[in-house]
């Protein structure tokens, strides 16, 4: 890994989300390390931390959802200075004001796109809370 490149984790439950988003993170820079459930995500995590600039977890992440590892990384964790970006369906304001409080960086519906994830991740979106319902 050169010192221009960005590392990212990427847990997302769904394969073919998985990839479309794997591949647009990779052509925006990043070095990106996938899995697919959250013990997996969590093992991942726990190797990688030390050289992550950002992780991007599913809402809905199978085995350990992302609620419970954005608790556990930012509460049990303690972790603050990884960015941590939240993709999950339908959320809504009071889903998005859960997210925040408990930590998220950024929180995208789906609907919104891999390119605004990106952007989430590179922490050059509008807002942070790009959804519609998180503004």
């Amino acid at each position: 890994m050169t010192a221009t490149t960005r590392k990212a984790l990427l847990l997302h439950g769904d394969g073919l989300a998985r990839r479309v988003l794997r591949r647009t993170l990779a052509t925006h820079g990043f070095e990106v390390v996938t899995a697919e459930d959250g013990e997996r995500g969590l093992t991942a995590l726990l190797d990688e931390l030390l050289d992550l600039d950002v992780l991007v977890i599913d809402a809905d992440l199978p085995i350990r959802d992302g609620w419970s590892l954005l608790r556990l990384i930012r509460s049990a964790g303690g972790e603050r200075d990884l960015r941590i970006v939240v993709v999950g369906r339908e959320l809504d304001a009071a889903r998005c004001a859960q997210l925040r409080w408990l930590g998220a960086d950024a929180a995208l519906d789906v609907a919104e796109g891999a390119e605004a994830v990106a952007a989430a991740a590179e922490g050059t979106a509008s807002t942070p809370w790009a959804a519609a319902a998180c503004a």
